[in-house]
């Protein structure tokens, strides 16, 4: 829009042409990031919707494949309904293990994949456990059963922040597991 009417003020202003030919040209070559920043924004709306998309099979193998692209990091998916509540087993640089709990629900999720993932942590040898859905967030009660369990709840903004990071070969964000101490890095 801006390129268009200071083009328009170029032709119908004549001795303002010097002042207009500059707001053209800035406008003109902002042009290119605004565009870049709107593809951005898409890119990010489509992102959800194809999270969406997945089954829930495939969205357990997605985190398991982001957290292993993580640099350190290494990270399998467990199979099926034999996973004992605990659909990727994440270990860090360090080798402290991450029981990931992952739920493909298009409402708010409840307390039993906090219990489960809980309970996961035993039977696999984690010091830390994570819930992830890919739906709108959590119930009431499932925040206080994982403040209580030191369990971070994550989201799908939270899966996209993984990806940039490993993306750029960052490790993982300390915010998205608060609990960990010294031995994220």
């Amino acid at each position: 829009m801006g390129v268009v009417l200071s083009f328009i003020a170029f032709i119908a202003l004549p001795d303002l042409r010097p002042l207009t030919g500059l707001i053209f040209l800035g406008a003109l070559i902002g042009l290119p990031f605004s565009l870049y920043a709107h593809k951005r924004r898409r890119a990010r709306t489509l992102a959800l919707s194809d999270l969406r998309a997945l089954t829930h099979r495939e969205l357990e193998l997605h985190v398991a494949q982001v957290i292993d692209a993580l640099p350190g990091w290494s990270a399998r998916a467990n199979r099926g309904t034999s996973d004992q509540g605990a659909d990727v087993i994440a270990t860090a640089p360090g080798g402290v293990k991450v029981a990931v709990q992952v739920k493909h629900y298009t409402n708010k999720l409840g307390n039993k994949a906090v219990q489960e993932v809980v309970a996961s942590k035993a039977i696999y040898g984690c010091a830390h456990a994570v819930v992830f859905t890919s739906g709108p967030g959590y119930t009431k009660a499932a925040v206080e059963l994982a403040g209580a369990n030191k369990v971070p709840l994550w989201t799908a903004p939270d899966l996209f922040r993984l990806q940039e990071a490993a993306r750029i070969g960052k490790g993982m964000p300390r915010d998205l597991l608060p609990h960990a101490g010294d031995w994220l890095g």
